[in-house]
């Protein structure tokens, strides 16, 4: 899979907050450490970050095209909040149904260090309006808190963040949440490639429109990894459906 990592501002004059730590450091920090464990990981990764601009807007507008010309699977902005001092946690901001489930898979990865969960949101700044592949905007905490910068450690954000992505995370604690599985248009529930390799062509189940419960979820390469929360589907509880046809929602 390739990726496009943009580590926010580092691009005068399109530069980052100031805060008790710099935001321009902290987001090279990531993201140069989540380029190498993708790659580590046998991904691609494209450094989308200028080098040199004209204007914010030039410096904007070089991490959209360079992601577009690489065609990249999925694309990655990577900042830090600054507000009053006192606001603190995680966001991630997207806009389509894909990206949002990478972020929701994202925001999981780096809540699970203690970071505060300020949710997905559907905002579309420059960069996930400008690229033509599913991009997200990761707030990863704020450069002007207390309490998350003594939290911060950017080789975590980064594995966080590359889990996130790719799906690697080991932890197998029980969640904490609830999802909805919405079927937008008829699909399949499909076994992993491993699974495949050992399973029948019945392996493969029909799924209708409508919505169904799961009790946990991730994104990889265009899909989303669900539990079931029984073994009814082709005798297996962890399924895979194209994202393209189908959203993941928390249930409240």
């Amino acid at each position: 899979m390739k990726f496009g990592i943009d580590m926010g501002h580092n691009c005068p004059p399109d530069t980052g907050a100031t805060g008790i730590k710099q935001e321009d450091a902290l987001t090279k920090a990531v993201g140069t450490q989540l380029i190498q464990k993708l790659k580590a990981a046998g991904h691609t990764a494209i450094d989308c970050t200028p080098t040199s601009a004209s204007s914010v807007t030039d410096s904007l507008r070089q991490r959209t095209n360079k992601a577009n010309a690489n065609n990249v699977n999925v694309y990655i902005s990577i900042h830090f909040n600054k507000f009053n001092g006192i606001a603190n946690g995680t966001e991630v901001f997207a806009i389509s149904n894909a990206s949002q489930g990478i972020a929701q898979s994202v925001l999981k990865e780096i809540v699970k260090l203690g970071f505060h969960s300020r949710g997905v949101k559907n905002t579309g700044f420059f960069v996930i309006k400008n690229t033509q592949m599913p991009a997200i905007l990761i707030e990863c905490c704020f450069c002007d808190s207390k309490t998350d910068m003594d939290r911060f450690d950017a080789e975590k954000m980064a594995e966080a963040i590359k889990d996130g992505l790719i799906g690697e995370s080991k932890d197998e604690t029980k969640p904490d949440k609830s999802y909805i599985l919405q079927v937008t248009t008829k699909t399949v529930l499909k076994p992993s490639t491993e699974q495949a390799s050992e399973l029948p062509k019945e392996s493969l189940f029909d799924i209708e429109p409508g919505s169904y419960p799961v009790l946990d979820v991730r994104f990889e390469e265009n899909h989303y990894w669900v539990k079931w929360p029984d073994k009814t589907k082709v005798n297996r509880n962890e399924h895979f459906v194209f994202a393209g046809y189908s959203k993941v929602i928390e249930k409240d």
